[in-house]
């Protein structure tokens, strides 16, 4: 029994989809060395009050600024976004700037994509790094958990 064509074509365009996000995460999540450091970074994102974060394998907490947020595809079932980050760390030690893939997937209440390091300021100036990210949609907002790796 031959499945309908339009069945066919519907399942080789999931599996192209899964495979260009399995693709993106792995392009944007660094490779690991002996001069890396795994960093886990939980982001709340209140679209009133602005951004906080709190971190370990870099600073422990600070603000996050985001900017150049660009929508760049929906199609009924998930948007895609490309934007920036500025964590600005509590203690002064620095700005880290990342740049955020990411997807919303309708059903899921949230994002899922990854994240890649573009420039830093005083302790993270030539930090290089990145990896995935996984966000939780709230009313009037976003938790974020970033993972991934930090090499200096």
């Amino acid at each position: 029994m031959r499945p309908a064509e339009g069945a066919v074509e519907m399942h080789v365009r999931r599996i192209g989809s899964l495979l260009v996000a399995t693709l993106m995460v792995l392009a944007l999540a660094p490779a690991a060395s002996a001069g890396s450091s795994k960093v886990e970074i939980d982001l709340h994102v209140d679209f009133e009050n602005g951004e906080t974060f709190t971190a370990s394998g870099f600073c422990e907490s600070g603000e996050a600024v985001t900017y150049n947020f660009k929508q760049v595809a929906f199609n009924g079932r998930a948007t895609t976004f490309h934007l920036f980050k500025d964590l600005i760390c509590d203690d002064g030690s620095g700005v880290l700037t990342i740049r955020v893939e990411a997807s919303a997937v309708f059903g899921f209440e949230g994002t899922i994509g990854g994240w890649n390091v573009v420039g830093g300021t005083d302790d993270y100036e030539g930090v290089r790094g990145g990896g995935s990210i996984v966000g939780i949609a709230f009313d009037g907002g976003l938790d974020d958990h970033y993972t991934g790796r930090l090499t200096n």
